[in-house]
């Protein structure tokens, strides 16, 4: 017995080192999962030191959501080959989880950047800015009827994100053509972007490095014509002449602001050039 004792914990000893409770123990002892190594003639159950190992499998494979009567069932057959083959299936399980984890962390991050960066900004004012290449994965918007229609786009944009698992942790933006919006055309977006890392093998449009004319919209989307106004005659009053696509995105979204009319959005176009006299 003192010989067990030095080899062995009790219970509650067991159920510490393990940071359970010593009811967990009781009830992986009652469906056969963990048992004490042996119960001495006063009632104290003893666990071998080496069944700390055991333990920590078992609590893994909880963790992994394993259902307690699969992992019973496995240790009623257990052998170095299925402990390979039930290891390596859960590996594979946690290469995934962890893939999963690592993009949520990607879009939490960059939405923490992009709120912080938000809270900076003068909205009031319209800066001149240079700007790298970005790759963008674009998609066709549907014409514009009504708020339906922009739904359905944004429908589709995600679909397509989502059929080919494109690993995108920005915000999704909208596209419109410069030479429709200079020519005051009904308004109506153009494409959907997500914009993706350059590895990206779906990249399908590239935002040209250059100097953007960038101006920011707070009163909603309904008066949204009313900032495209104003970078226009902007770059009129300055002999600017704009090329592209204007690019918007949305910087504070439902997360941070209550509803669409409060949303800040970021309009940006790239600039073709500005004339000597200016």
């Amino acid at each position: 017995m003192e010989n067990n004792v030095q080899t062995h914990l009790t219970s509650g000893q067991f159920a510490k080192v393990m940071g359970v409770s010593k009811d967990t123990l009781f009830h992986y002892d009652r469906l056969g999962i963990l048992s004490p190594e042996f119960k001495a003639e006063n009632g104290y159950r003893y666990y071998s030191i080496n069944q700390i190992d055991v333990f920590k499998v078992i609590s893994i494979l909880k963790e992994l959501e394993i259902p307690l009567k699969e992992i019973k069932e496995y240790l009623n057959k257990r052998s170095p080959h299925e402990l390979i083959v039930l290891l390596e299936k859960e590996e594979a399980m946690l290469n995934s989880k962890i893939k999963q984890l690592q993009k949520m962390k990607s879009i939490i991050s960059e939405k923490k950047r992009i709120t912080q960066a938000a809270t900076e900004i003068i909205s009031t004012d319209i800066i001149i800015e240079e700007k790298n290449e970005e790759f963008l994965v674009v998609t066709e918007a549907d014409p514009y009827t009504n708020d339906k229609s922009i739904y359905d786009s944004m429908i589709k944009h995600e679909e397509y994100l989502n059929i080919y698992s494109i690993d995108a942790s920005h915000t999704v933006g909208w596209m419109r053509d410069t030479k429709r919006v200079l020519a005051n055309e009904t308004f109506n977006y153009d494409y959907l972007f997500t914009r993706v890392s350059k590895k990206s093998n779906y990249s399908n449009f590239k935002r040209e490095k250059g100097t953007y004319l960038i101006a920011y919209h707070t009163e909603g989307y309904s008066s949204v014509c009313d900032t495209y106004d104003r970078i226009i005659n902007y770059a009129k009053d300055k002999s600017i002449e704009l090329q592209g696509f204007f690019y918007e995105d949305v910087l504070l979204d439902d997360l941070s602001v209550r509803g669409y009319e409060e949303y800040l959005i970021k309009i940006s176009v790239q600039i073709l050039t500005i004339h000597a006299s200016q």
